[in-house]
């Protein structure tokens, strides 16, 4: 039997020419969203962001052998399900470390350059040269993870002369960082920080391990930059940490709920910055995704199992 590959994220005409053309011997069906497939029965390989994949459509699926996740999070996946059925699972990390690198390093020049103050101060027409901006240089940024996000994010920290320490579960020495922490001692990473950026993925480890505790921990003046995802963050601990300063700024791209609620009080409080889950969004995207697929769609095809960013199905990423 044939290869079926099922694509439910939308696709330009261009690509799907050129993954016709390229692998002539497999069969192809485009969609916009997985609501418009008819039938699921003959697919073998399912390309999706991950979140619309159900036990339901699993259930439709008896001949599917591998999901090609076009994003890095693949916690909404029905894994014991996948896992019965013998599904392997890739996904697309490591595309995200030069989007979400710049994303970070705006923010943290966003703070220490004051830029809000001068914005504020354009709109009031004020010559405001009174305000001191301050400087990245010999500042310290912690960051929870040290994967190819992370890494990325502190070798261009150490362009502005940053000291970058890392957190990751046995303490591990990664490249790009001055000094790595195992979990069990994070909390020394925390009384230095002047930034904390969290790249974590979602765990149960990971739930919630940004509460009031960890913010009563961090130094005094500490600007979070949140990147990786929202479950990491108790946000009523986030906003009394702002409220007693034990935090001084927040940077929020993700949420526990998205999009974050029109009624949510974050919003409107001046000491945090919202971006809308754009951290890693790049027009380069879908290229650099779809590069990862096809390195895999080989590999499939030649029956090998080496495959590019394969899920552990056991822990979940």
């Amino acid at each position: 039997m044939s290869e079926h590959v099922v694509f439910v994220v939308k696709q330009k005409e261009e690509r799907q020419k050129k993954l016709r053309e390229t692998y002539q011997d497999t069969s192809f069906s485009f969609f916009s969203s997985i609501e418009e497939v008819d039938s699921f029965k003959d697919m073998t390989v399912l390309v999706t962001f991950g979140e619309d994949v159900t036990s339901t459509i699993l259930k439709q699926a008896p001949q599917l052998k591998w999901i090609h996740v076009l994003s890095a999070g693949v916690e909404r996946l029905p894994f014991e399900q996948i896992e019965e059925m013998g599904i392997i699972v890739t996904n697309s990390r490591g595309i995200h470390a030069i989007p979400m690198s710049e994303h970070a390093v705006w923010m943290m020049l966003d703070y220490v350059k004051q830029a809000k103050t001068y914005q504020k101060a354009q709109v009031e027409r004020e010559w405001a040269r009174k305000i001191k901006p301050t400087e990245l240089t010999d500042l310290t940024v912690v960051l929870l993870g040290t994967g190819a996000i992370a890494s990325k994010i502190a070798e261009r920290a150490g362009i502005f002369g940053m000291k970058r320490i890392g957190v990751n579960t046995d303490g591990r020495s990664v490249d790009h960082f001055d000094h790595v922490y195992p979990m069990k001692e994070w909390e020394k990473a925390l009384r230095q920080a002047d930034f904390l950026i969290n790249v974590l993925p979602a765990t149960s480890s990971t739930e919630g391990i940004l509460n009031q505790n960890a913010f009563n921990t961090l130094k005094s003046g500490a600007v979070l930059i949140n990147l990786g995802r929202g479950n990491a963050v108790i946000e009523k601990d986030l906003v009394n940490a702002l409220e007693s300063e034990d935090l001084e700024h927040a940077y929020l791209d993700v949420f526990q709920e998205e999009p974050l609620p029109e009624e949510s009080p974050l919003w409107n409080h001046e000491a945090i910055t919202i971006t809308p889950h754009i951290s890693a969004s790049t027009s380069f995207y879908m290229h650099r995704a779809l590069k990862i697929f096809e390195e895999n769609l080989s590999l499939y095809i030649e029956g090998k199992e080496n495959y590019v960013n394969e899920v552990h199905i056991e822990k979940g990423y």
